[in-house]
């Protein structure tokens, strides 16, 4: 093994708010027990343990940051030619939605998903 140390800062690593995060674990893990019965909590029918919990609110975390991430690049973008294309296309994924089941809208969202994400990419 390296003997390589790690900064106490630790530089370049993302920076989150711990406190949130496990203030929102705590509130889901009491949420969770207070919504089930203890015979389903026991019959492992809700996994309601803490650990559970912890994970949720470190995904949802993540998931915060990439989409706050993504709407400042989409905000950079706003004033440029690509902002244009870019509100162009979500327009157009917004009425794939409203399509008649009769059509297909799967391959038409995705062609227009992968545009958008390399728009957002530069």
């Amino acid at each position: 093994m390296p003997n390589t140390t790690v900064p106490a800062t630790a530089e370049g690593m993302p920076k989150f708010n711990l406190a949130a995060i496990m203030s929102d674990a705590w509130e889901r893990y009491r949420h969770i027990r207070r919504q089930y019965g203890a015979w389903q909590i026991e019959r492992g029918i809700v996994d309601a343990s803490f650990s559970a919990c912890l994970k949720t609110a470190w995904r949802v975390a993540k998931q915060a940051r990439t989409k706050a991430a993504v709407a400042a690049k989409v905000a950079k973008l706003a004033g440029s030619p690509a902002g244009d294309r870019l509100r162009a296309l979500r327009a157009a994924l917004a009425d794939t939605d409203t399509l008649s089941f009769r059509y297909s809208a799967a391959a038409r969202r995705a062609s227009i998903k992968s545009e958008i994400a390399a728009i957002t990419a530069h």
